[in-house]
């Protein structure tokens, strides 16, 4: 990645790895004992159910500004333990001072400064504000995010 971590940082942005995996509701809670078992902490969560009445998870382990080999080897121990098919993938972290609180319109501009540019795969908070990108092409997309005043997708709101 061509991006200086330096200037990621000052952004309040970082990569960080997901965990992807489709799992029963008994398996999930074994899991997520499991990984609190062993103090890893999941700093991004997100789960929705499947037709097949599954669980779809995307989980983040560590705290909210960084991750540790062992934080990834426990998560990823887990899942082969309990046979759940898994990806690791790397996705976009962008820290609570990028939207501030109470003002509307922090999400749409985020959002539509991608959705046209790159695939959005998806958008979703985790601890501490915290916002969880996953895209189809992260450098293009931090080259986005790292631009000031980048024209935003057409919209309904601003064609």
């Amino acid at each position: 990645m061509t991006t200086s971590n330096k200037k990621l940082k000052k952004a309040g942005i970082s990569i960080r790895t997901e965990f992807s995996f489709i799992t029963d509701d008994k398996t999930l809670a074994v899991i997520l004992d499991t990984i609190a078992d062993e103090s890893v902490n999941i700093s991004g969560y997100s789960t929705t159910r499947t037709k097949n009445n599954k669980n779809f998870v995307r989980l983040v382990p560590g705290t909210s500004e960084s991750e540790s080999k062992r934080d990834l080897r426990v998560v990823s121990n887990t899942l082969q333990a309990l046979r759940t098919r898994f990806k690791m993938e790397k996705i976009i972290t962008i820290s609570n001072n990028r939207i501030p609180d109470g003002i509307p319109g922090g999400f749409s501009n985020l959002y539509n400064q991608l959705w046209c540019r790159v695939e959005v795969i998806s958008f979703y908070l985790g601890e501490d504000g915290y916002i969880y990108l996953h895209v189809s092409n992260i450098k293009k997309a931090l080259d986005i995010l790292l631009k000031k005043n980048v024209k935003p997708c057409p919209s309904k709101g601003n064609k």
